[in-house]
């Protein structure tokens, strides 16, 4: 079996969080907003509340945990491209929030469909950046 790129896995993830927020009541309005070289995973909306979702996908957690891998630059990358969105998509009233969507493959254990097993950690307002 060919062992997947870093891309594929990327994107297994990012599908495997839209579907969790869909589950649990969010509204996918974007997937991938760029703002330069900065970009954006999931942009999302839950009632009156907008939520900036980092996806982190792993394999196993040998090399930590997926969400460990958000670092300080990459929160404040992140937030760049935040700016961007707000600037051309306020609107009065809205509230904005950091998520984060930890997904660890497990390609031993397999569910009901022959397909790859995957532990999801969803962390609501997981940072805030000064």
């Amino acid at each position: 079996m060919l062992k997947k790129s870093k891309i594929d896995i990327g994107k297994q993830g990012e599908d495997i969080a839209c579907s969790y927020l869909k589950k649990n009541g969010f509204i996918i309005l974007e997937r991938n907003y760029r703002c330069g070289r900065n970009e954006i995973d999931i942009i999302a909306q839950k009632d009156n509340t907008i939520s900036f979702v980092e996806v982190k996908t792993r394999h196993d957690t040998s090399y930590g945990h997926p969400a460990e891998a958000i670092t300080e630059v990459k929160q404040k990358e992140i937030l760049k491209a935040v700016q961007c969105y707000v600037k051309d998509n306020h609107r009065p009233g809205q509230h904005y929030r950091f998520d984060v969507v930890a997904i660890v493959l497990d390609e031993k254990k397999k569910n009901q469909f022959n397909e790859t097993s995957e532990d999801i950690f969803f962390i609501e307002d997981a940072f805030r950046v000064h």
